[in-house]
Parts: C-alpha cells; structure tokens; sequence
C-alpha cells in the first residue's frame, strides 16, 4: 500500500463509531462464537450507543478512524495510562482494539498505523504500548511481534462473561513493547 496515502483521524461521532466497529469486525470474527447471537452480544458491549457515551466522556479513550485515500479502512481504539500486570500506568498506552475492512486486509495498514500507535505514545509522553491478542490469532501475533512487541504473559477471557464465545478461543496473550 505504499502508493496510498494513509491518515488516523480522530473520531467523535457515535454512530461513526458504531458502523464503521460492526463493519470491521463482523466479517472477520464468526468463526470464533456459538452462534451470531454471540457476534450481536460482543458487538453491542462494545460498540452500544450507552458504551461508546460512556467510552467518549473519558478523556483517556479516543477512537480513531484509519483512512486510505480518504476512505475508511479501519478502527483503533486507545485508552491511555491503562497497565497490564505491573507496570506503571502512567508510562502505558493500550491500543485496546484495531480492526481493518476485509478490503483493506494483509496490505501492510496494521505495520503502518502502530508506527503511528508508537508516534502518538509518545507524544502523549508515553513510553510503553500494550495489547491483547487471541493466543489462536498466529497471524496477528506474528504482525505483532513485527512491529516489537514482546510476549509478556498468558490470560484467558472471563468464562461467564464471554460464555458466547467458544471455550477453546478464549485464550488470550498480552504483548509489550518499551518505546
């Protein structure tokens, strides 16, 4: 994608939020739920009109859209001075969720937008990004670690929380990265 221009703009507008979060993650993700009631149900804890209110009243959460050539490609999610384990969470940045459009997909945008995720850090004054991974996620994973992140530990999602989700995808990793 280096022919095209790439921009991560801030956005405010729920509904924004709202379309653009479905979009992304449906087509990606139902391979890891019991049933599409479990897409809808993870869908709107996330991206509900009452969650994403509450989300924007936090000045550490800021949603970004990620454009190509103006047109949108993606969503990222940061909440800032948020820790895993023990660091200090005013050193911390978690980039909570990223997401692309299956267009938009293994065409280097995820290598792009944690430069920019590393850039705003610091900016911020931050000097320590963090994520969670689904343990299943090889790919990801692997993109991850690309761009410098280090396995810091094991953790699974909440077993009655996430009961829609199937058991055996419920584990998840924690990566690092020190800026």
């Amino acid at each position: 994608m280096s022919q095209y221009e790439v921009e991560v703009v801030l956005l405010e507008s729920i509904a924004e939020i709202n379309h653009l979060g479905c979009e992304t993650y449906r087509p990606h993700y139902p391979h890891l739920w019991y049933s599409p009631e479990g897409i809808e149900w993870y869908l709107d804890k996330c991206f509900s009109e009452a969650q994403l209110a509450l989300d924007l009243s936090n000045p550490s959460i800021h949603y970004y859209v990620i454009r190509v050539n103006n047109k949108a490609a993606g969503i990222l999610k940061l909440v800032k001075n948020k820790a895993p384990l023990d660091w200090d969470a005013q050193e911390c940045l978690y980039l909570e969720k990223i997401y692309f459009l299956k267009p938009y997909t293994g065409k280097g945008l995820g290598q792009k937008t944690m430069d920019w995720v590393f850039d705003q850090a610091r900016q911020w004054q931050l000097n320590k990004v963090w994520l969670m991974a689904m343990d299943s996620s090889q790919k990801a994973i692997a993109g991850y670690q690309k761009a410098g992140f280090s396995f810091l530990a094991n953790t699974r999602l909440d077993d009655e929380e996430f009961c829609r989700l199937k058991s055996e995808l419920r584990g998840m990793i924690i990566l690092g990265k020190h800026l």
